[in-house]
């Protein structure tokens, strides 16, 4: 399970980076790629009701 702060994903590499995503209590997704600009790594998430894991990682 990855960290929401505020509803936000926050990076589960360098922790810093608290705006990578948006996540509504009603968000839904799957397989969606998510960069993020601090530590130039990309992460694969699942969404589903606001709950967000990390599916697979390059």
């Amino acid at each position: 399970m990855l960290t929401v702060i505020d509803g936000w994903l926050v990076c589960p590499r360098c922790r810093r980076n608290k705006r990578l995503l948006r996540i509504n209590p009603d968000t839904t997704a799957r397989h969606l790629e998510v960069y993020c600009r601090t530590c130039k790594s990309r992460i694969i998430v699942d969404i589903e009701r606001g709950q967000s894991f990390e599916s697979q990682s390059p």
